[in-house]
């Protein structure tokens, strides 16, 4: 997966034109690479506890879970390209949509045995 999948997903959600059409426009490719960039470490830090390298192009492939690039990261660059635009509608909507979306990363499927054996 790559950071201009994850761009062009971006982009769709808001309805925005897509990655293809905006190859001359410099400033918006810099916003999304930062936008993804930001998304990147914070789900970065939720699988791993190594060191954060940020991409240097969209072309780079993005070193998180399908699940965590594919279903959750889209909707964080949202946020951050619709408040970079001033779109606070579609900024609040994609900020709810991520947070609960990342929370649901964070869930675990294994439960630890805490309770208190008997004994001396």
């Amino acid at each position: 997966m790559t950071g201009s999948y994850v761009l062009n997903q971006a982009m769709g959600l808001l309805g925005y034109r897509g990655l293809e059409e905006l190859t001359g426009q410099a400033e918006v490719l810099q916003k999304g690479l930062t936008a993804v960039n930001q998304i990147y470490a914070d789900l970065h830090y939720t699988a791993t506890t190594r060191p954060f390298a940020p991409l240097t192009s969209l072309g780079e492939t993005l070193l998180l879970s399908e699940r965590a690039a594919v279903d959750v990261m889209p909707y964080g660059v949202a946020m951050l390209l619709a408040q970079s635009e001033s779109d606070g509608d579609s900024q609040q909507l994609f900020a709810e949509l991520y947070n609960r979306k990342r929370a649901s990363l964070s869930r675990s499927d294994r439960r630890l045995d805490n309770l208190p054996r008997g004994g001396l």
